[in-house]
């Protein structure tokens, strides 16, 4: 972990030093007050959890972007949601499409903003941007304007997995990961998307709290695999992630154990374990989801930054906090964690994944996949970014 730079001699020095001389009185009394005896400092008590149920509102675009209506589901139960795209999906020609790239935003729900981040990349990037498709699914809120008649969650129910609301005007609920199963699936059209090789499904921060969970527990990923089409995951900076079993990463860093229950009896309880997962799960036995999760293609990302146990936007439930104390220190345990999960039994598991620290970058969706490693695991390797890009380290095993 990056420290900050040590305070300089100015800032240390006594503050009536500081003090102009014609107020030497008044530093008089300011030095009697630091000298005078002080009763011990009680322990500064953390914030309150953030409140998920709270709403954050989009920052103001100065033209706003067009978003278009994408139809998905099956008969009996068709609903729409919001995409923004930078091609026409109802009209343009894409037969020369090879690549396809799926932005998740995170709690603010800000779509346009993660469209223009994968929308900058490809300006770096222009023989790929002929052949390569930004989706930015939008997972509306109940309360959001402007967004009549499509799917809508409550609040930020749809980073866990969870149905849209059912009201008059909206369609039927559907669970956020249905909607990923079903815009995965319309993109396997050979018809329409002939050249179409490969797709990354990447999320930041929320987003890539229903990406981790979502690359996790569906049942597409084969299927596509067998119809040609790679389906990567790149999953950065989610505030936690969904365990394999009952351990945790002890407080010592002395490698994992089961936690303890009288701290947190719902600590693996889904979102954050397997007790309890959704019904959109069909496989529920722990060594066989990891077995098929350490087979598919895994990029994370963490910001060297995101490091601050009393981030406004940081899970402080205590489900969360059992894996860490900030998003930097969960991520790396998730990462480790898995490495010794692999190596259990008396044969290891092939593990498909690539780790990486984005140096000095916080929580920032901008800064993550604009650095070097985040603009290759979202475009392939050798993909170019601005010249102010962050540098990335690997994330190896421990003691490697």
């Amino acid at each position: 972990m990056r420290r900050a730079p040590a305070p300089s001699a100015a800032h240390l020095a006594p503050a009536a030093t500081r003090l102009a001389p014609w107020r030497a009185l008044g530093a008089a009394f300011v030095l009697a007050a630091l000298l005078a005896p002080r009763p011990a400092p009680a322990q500064t008590p953390l914030p309150d959890p953030y409140d998920y149920d709270e709403t954050v509102p989009a920052p103001k675009r100065t033209a706003p972007l067009r978003w278009q209506p994408v139809e998905l589901g099956k008969p009996g139960h068709r609903y729409k949601i919001p995409v923004y795209a930078n091609r026409n999906l109802a009209k343009d020609d894409l037969r020369d499409i090879k690549q396809v790239l799926i932005v998740v935003h995170g709690v603010k729900r800000d779509a346009d903003r993660y469209y223009d981040t994968a929308a900058q990349l490809l300006t770096h990037n222009p023989d790929r941007a002929r052949d390569t498709l930004i989706l930015a699914p939008r997972f509306s809120g109940s309360i959001d304007s402007g967004f009549a008649g499509m799917a809508a969650w409550r609040k930020s129910s749809w980073e866990d997995g969870e149905e849209s609301i059912q009201a008059n005007g909206r369609p039927a609920p559907v669970t956020s990961f249905q909607v990923l199963d079903d815009l995965l699936r319309s993109l396997d059209d050979r018809k329409r998307l002939p050249a179409l090789a490969g797709i990354v499904l990447a999320g930041h921060s929320a987003g890539a709290q229903l990406v981790q969970r979502y690359a996790i527990l569906n049942n597409v990923d084969g299927p596509l695999r067998r119809d040609g089409l790679m389906l990567r995951y790149v999953i950065a900076n989610p505030s936690s992630y969904l365990y394999l079993s009952n351990e945790r990463p002890r407080p010592d860093g002395k490698g994992y154990a089961p936690y303890e229950r009288g701290i947190c009896p719902t600590y693996n309880q889904y979102k954050y374990g397997t007790d309890k997962l959704p019904a959109y799960s069909r496989e529920t036995d722990d060594s066989r989801l990891f077995v098929r999760y350490a087979a598919r293609d895994v990029t994370y990302l963490l910001g060297g930054a995101d490091n601050n146990p009393e981030h406004r936007l940081l899970d402080k439930t205590c489900g969360a906090e059992a894996q860490g104390a900030t998003r930097l220190a969960r991520g790396t345990a998730y990462v480790q964690y898995e490495y010794v999960l692999a190596a259990r039994g008396p044969k290891p598991v092939p593990l498909h994944r690539s780790s990486f620290e984005v140096g000095g970058v916080g929580h920032d969706n901008k800064g993550m996949f604009g650095s070097v490693c985040g603009a290759q695991a979202l475009l392939g390797s050798g993909a170019q970014t601005g010249e102010r890009a962050a540098a990335c380290d690997i994330i190896p095993p421990r003691g490697k």
